[in-house]
């Protein structure tokens, strides 16, 4: 990259943005045009003196290099597997990953070497001018600069040079707004010569920057075609004007430098796209979030621990009505002897000993024995207390054997299979977290609720006027009902880690086809960085106690709605049996996949899918809803989903000052704003009937409820309006050729 000299420069100026901003659309490798849309330049990591190092707890630490260990080696095996075993051209490594995250022999991913990483607050962010190629509107020259450096020593040559157009007397410049990019994640301005290999000297072969024939330095750029790939280079010495078509192709350098001698019969996988640096396909920040356990959270921690898996078992048979079993005595008694407790297993055989003694003998006393009935409950008492405190204690010397069914066991032993945001295991274990420490929490010191359900106010959020507040709470609870939802309400603080670690050009995920071939797309680090131990890759790390607002749907609503969905895998379920329908979902969990690759277009339904397609699409329209009301921009949110639960949440991804926006939405709309989410408007498409005969997503486009991809959890999949209004059968759903029933209509009996 030409800019790479630059990332060592103090004096290279830095700029100010959120540090949302800094950690995505302004992460390292970005393109991005300052206020007023003159220059284009690419931001580069900060060159602070000193950096702003994150200063995070031990188990922050450990959370965000577990989640970064799975993406990278998740995305390696997707990238590198991605081309059948017997394919021609092998994929190579390189072209994956980044080099730093290979073995010796790079051909895995070695897990991620924590002193190779800085984990940084995205305080300030570096940046230079690029590309750095201009073209004259008049006359069409050309004119590149191969750095700042030149670009700084010749810019006069952009004030006065003459133009080559009769009509004009100077030339009058103009930044190129287009660039060259590869999945490699290695990008080159516009240059009329291009990367080769040399065979006879078996190395790369620079651009030649020259016309073919008469061998002079100066081009025209012909820019006048709508299309990009159509543009053109024209010699523009008068007495050549030699136009070569294939001036305009470019290839990767690295890929070059990979493929060697086999490039000549791979060209085509070294191919750049010419692409305006604006487009999205130029950079993709890849970024991790999970929610932040504090230091009292660390039992809810170790659950999540691999080596902790009955724990988490045990976690999810009691949480979601399973119960617990313990094993038969006779277990018991061989399991002690084994372990070496025989002692406890004596005087446990010793205390019930007299206890049957003592009931026996009160047995044949008969009515007069009845005095010895407080001595045998004592002793009764003694004997549980005996077994139960082999069950408890740190560790405990026995274990309970919990009751789920087969089918959640092999989930759990099976856990990896799932990405860590689609893990329904691990959502619970947060889920439960955020209700004990957030949801259920005590009144603040400030006599502030750290949870607040609009339908039960506190003094912050309530109208001064308590009859007013009555009459709104009851209002709000009708209209709760109406929209199918148990519990909705204000987290105050809703705590939350989200990491950057990376990026990815052209595509977002690890392969994409391209002239009928799997390309893998390497996954890059962000440029090292050095402070006084030596280079480090920087990991931009934002945590954030914003406010949020959680939403929990009624089980026995999303339950009748099923049914009228009436899934391939449908279940009978009554809530008086005391099984929260999460358990019955569980059973039907499937697996993802990282990048939404395990699901299958027109696939069989499943209860689990619709699910959390209901959750994520009421979760958009929500986000929809807040943004138009709260004065918040749609990209500031974001969401959290926990299907077990029927839950989810949308928060404030920033630290802007506008962080009290969601309780200034309750206050000022309260009713009005939910009277919103059930009018037919907030389920509109802009698009009109195309958006539902959208065969790839019916029911979900940028007109009505796609989202900025920062924003989602889920890539923008996973969504249908019909989930909610009734329509198209979502594409994951390939049982069902009509339109089906939305919850709105089923929860309001309007069928």
């Amino acid at each position: 990259m030409a800019y790479d000299d630059e990332i060592k420069k103090p004096s290279a100026p830095t700029m100010s943005r959120s540090r949302g901003q800094l950690a995505s659309a302004y992460a390292p490798g970005a393109f991005f045009t300052f206020e007023g849309g003159l220059g284009s330049c690419i931001a580069l990591p900060g060159r602070s003196s000193q950096f702003d190092e994150a200063h995070l707890a031990g188990p922050v630490k450990t959370q965000i290099l577990t989640r970064l260990d799975e993406a990278l080696s998740g995305w390696f095996e997707r990238a590198y597997n991605c081309r059948p075993a017997d394919a021609n051209n092998r994929i190579n490594a390189e072209l994956c990953i980044d080099n730093a995250l290979l073995n010796d022999t790079h051909t895995s991913v070695q897990q991620v070497d924590r002193g190779r990483l800085i984990f940084l607050n995205p305080s300030d962010m570096g940046y230079a001018p690029a590309p750095l190629s201009f073209v004259c509107n008049h006359c069409m020259l050309f004119m590149n600069f191969k750095n700042v450096n030149e670009f700084k020593k010749n810019r006069t040559l952009l004030t006065n040079s003459k133009c080559r157009s009769e009509k004009h007397d100077h030339c009058q410049w103009r930044q190129l707004d287009v660039i060259f990019v590869h999945w490699s994640g290695n990008w080159e301005p516009v240059i009329p010569g291009k990367y080769d290999w040399d065979g006879t000297n078996h190395r790369l072969r620079e651009p030649i920057n020259a016309c073919r024939l008469c061998h002079g330095k100066d081009f025209f750029l012909n820019t006048t075609s709508p299309s990009i790939g159509n543009w053109f280079f024209k010699c523009a010495n008068p007495a050549c004007n030699d136009v070569d078509s294939r001036a305009w192709l470019k290839n990767d350098r690295v890929t070059i430098e990979i493929l060697k001698d086999e490039f000549p019969q791979r060209i085509g996988e070294a191919r750049m796209e010419p692409i305006s640096y604006r487009a999205s396909s130029a950079f993709y920040a890849h970024s991790e979030q999970f929610v932040l356990f504090v230091n009292e959270q660390d039992e809810f921690l170790r659950l999540l621990d691999p080596s902790k898996a009955i724990e988490l078992s045990n976690f999810i048979a009691s949480q979601f009505g399973y119960g617990k079993a313990r094993p038969s005595m006779e277990e018991i008694e061989a399991e002690l002897v084994q372990r070496g407790y025989e002692t406890e297993w004596s005087d446990y055989v010793q205390q019930k000993a007299t206890l049957d003694v003592a009931k026996q003998q009160m047995t044949k006393l008969g009515p007069a024995g009845e005095g010895m009935q407080p001595v045998i409950d004592m002793l009764e008492k003694n004997v549980q207390q005996k077994v139960d405190g082999w069950f408890k204690g740190n560790p405990p010397l026995l274990k309970e054997i919990n009751e789920l069914p087969q089918v959640i066991q092999s989930l759990l032993v099976n856990r990896s299979e799932f990405s860590s945001r689609y893990d329904p295991f691990r959502l619970a274990v947060e889920h439960e977290a955020l209700k004990r420490y957030k949801l259920s929490a005590p009144v603040m010191g400030s006599g502030r609720r750290p949870f607040v359900r609009f339908d039960a106010l506190d003094n912050d959020l309530a109208p001064q006027d308590k009859d007013e507040q009555q009459r709104q709470e009851t209002s709000t609870r009708t209209l709760l009902s109406r929209l199918g939802l148990k519990t909705m309400g204000l987290i105050r603080e809703f705590d939350l880690c989200r990491f950057t670690y990376g990026f990815s050009r052209v595509q977002a995920v690890p392969h994409f086809e391209k002239r009928n071939m799997q390309m893998p797309v390497k996954l890059n680090l962000f440029p090292t960085i050095r402070d006084e131990i030596g280079a480090k890759h920087p990991i931009y790390v934002i945590t954030q106690a914003n406010e949020a607002i959680y939403v929990q749907l009624d089980q026995d609503a999303v339950y009748q709605w099923l049914e009228h969905v009436s899934p391939a895998d449908l279940f009978k379920w009554n809530a008086l049996e005391g099984t929260p329908l999460g358990a019955c979902l569980l059973e039907r969990a499937r697996p993802f996949g990282r990048y939404l690759d395990r699901l299958s277009a027109r696939g069989e339904s499943s209860a689990y899918l619709y699910v959390y397609t209901l959750l994520h699409t009421y979760s958009h329209v929500l986000m929809k809803a807040i943004a138009e009301h709260s004065g918040l921009d749609l990209g500031s949110l974001s969401e959290y989903l926990f299907p077990a639960d029927l839950a989810f949440v949308v928060y404030r991804n920033g630290t802007t000052m506008d962080l009290g926006n969601l309780s200034a939405l309750w206050r000022n709309e309260n009713e009005r704003f939910l009277r919103h989410l059930l009018e037919p408007k907030a389920l509109i498409c802009n698009s009109g009937s195309l958006c539902d005969a959208n065969p790839k997503n019916p029911g979900a486009c940028p007109d009505c409820i796609l989202v900025p991809e920062t924003s989602c959890l889920a890539m923008n999949q996973l969504l249908s309006r019909s989930v909610l209004r009734g329509g198209p059968a979502p594409r994951e759903d390939g049982d069902h050729q009509n339109h089906i029933p939305g919850f709105l209509q089923v929860v309001n009996n309007a069928l």
